[in-house]
């Protein structure tokens, strides 16, 4: 599965794809002072009120226009997904 990020200024829109199928949406507040550790909490508290796991996800996409949230967050998908996403400009 695929997460795919989009960060706006006001929220962070998030979806889980399976193939060509949405599974699982989620949105949370866009922050700039949150830590890498905290969009991983976030993320697999999220994840799992979906029914889904941390260790379901492959590989991950982020589209966003807020530029200091960019380190926290990419280094989250790094460090809980295992894996570095694929950042569109």
């Amino acid at each position: 599965m695929i997460l795919v990020v989009d960060v706006g200024n006001t929220n962070i829109t998030c979806g889980v794809y399976e193939e060509k199928e949405l599974k699982a949406t989620f949105r949370i507040n866009t922050k700039t002072k949150r830590t890498s550790d905290e969009y991983g909490a976030i993320f697999s508290q999220l994840l799992s009120m979906k029914g889904l796991q941390l260790s379901d996800i492959e590989g991950s996409i982020i589209a966003s226009v807020v530029p200091d949230v960019m380190h926290s967050l990419t280094n989250s998908m790094v460090k809980y997904f295992g894996c570095k996403p694929m950042i569109v400009g």
